[in-house]
């Protein structure tokens, strides 16, 4: 018998209990994940999950700003973010990114973290969060362990 895992970097449940602020609907706990769902779909890197005749109408009001993601995340994900969400370049991206040793919480936090689980989608600037993601895909620049062995600006050696 053959057992297929998902692989999940992150679930909306893990960030609406604990210290969730008790006046933030639990969307807000949903965001940031979304947010990145639509940057990385936005590359082309969308899942055969979301590829399904059903799905198409709002996949295409996504990618063209017409549906929040955190709505679609919410409605096609189920508040869950899996490796079936991404094709292969994104799942790529997404396990070292996201992952455990990733930068990407880490990110979020440092440019938007006056908006964690207190704002909804509308208040985070897109053009910034993308250029952000952006800059991380194109140095290559993932993880940690990465970041740590970077050297000085000034060291040739």
């Amino acid at each position: 018998m053959l057992y297929v895992t998902t692989m999940k970097y992150d679930d909306a449940e893990w960030h609406s209990g604990g210290e969730f602020p008790k006046d933030s609907p639990s969307e807000y706990g949903a965001t940031h994940i979304a947010l990145f769902l639509k940057w990385c779909f936005l590359k082309g890197w969308i899942g055969e999950l979301h590829k399904d005749e059903r799905q198409s109408e709002d996949l295409e009001l996504l990618l063209n700003d017409k549906l929040s993601a955190t709505e679609f995340f919410l409605k096609y994900c189920d508040g869950k973010l899996t490796d079936e969400d991404f094709d292969e370049f994104g799942n790529d991206f997404a396990s070292q990114y996201y992952g455990d040793d990733g930068l990407y919480f880490d990110d979020y936090v440092k440019h938007f973290g006056h908006l964690i689980y207190v704002a909804p989608e509308s208040e985070h600037d897109f053009k910034e969060y993308s250029a952000v993601l952006e800059d991380r895909y194109q140095t290559g620049i993932l993880t940690k362990t990465q970041r740590k062995a970077e050297k000085p600006w000034w060291k040739f050696w």
